[in-house]
């Protein structure tokens, strides 16, 4: 293949993998818009919302708010009074990513196209989650690392219903 069709075929596979994240950001924003709030995620890229205690929270679903567990600035995650600096990796992506919509199962391959752009296999988030849970229980985050759920096949969510 001559070299400027390789250069065409990256630019528009690029550009079909920023179509999929978009449209995943249009799903995901659409109900809030409905009921009348901004999800955290594009609340977070102008200025987050903040309670009275001044603690950045995030929005239920049902128009309430309950307190974020990501600090993007910092690249950590805050929990039970306890702070776990995760970096600016994979780890801290995915759990970012989960943390976006608790409660709700995430395939693999919704994984892999929004957070590896599809340049790797479904083993790289099961090692992802494996790094992420040790980080957390390291941090003494034992129960949020056990809300990482990946008990079915080729899913994980954050369960954090009834915490």
């Amino acid at each position: 293949m001559p070299l400027p069709n390789y250069v065409a075929a990256t630019r528009l596979t690029q550009a079909a993998a920023h179509l999929r994240q978009a449209i995943l950001l249009i799903e995901e924003v659409a109900p809030g818009i409905v009921q009348g709030f901004v999800p955290e995620m594009i609340a977070t890229r102008s200025q987050p919302a903040t309670a009275a205690s001044g603690q950045s929270v995030m929005p239920t679903g049902n128009g309430s708010t309950r307190p974020s567990i990501i600090d993007e600035t910092t690249f950590s995650v805050r929990w039970a009074d306890r702070t776990c600096r995760l970096g600016n990796t994979v780890a801290f992506r995915l759990l970012e990513r989960l943390a976006r919509r608790p409660n709700q199962l995430v395939s693999c391959e919704t994984l892999l196209d929004e957070l590896w752009d599809r340049h790797t296999s479904r083993d790289a988030v099961r090692s992802t989650v494996k790094i992420l849970r040790r980080k957390l229980t390291a941090a003494g985050m034992e129960d949020l690392a056990a809300a990482i759920d990946g008990s079915t096949s080729h899913y994980y969510a954050l369960m954090l219903a009834r915490r």
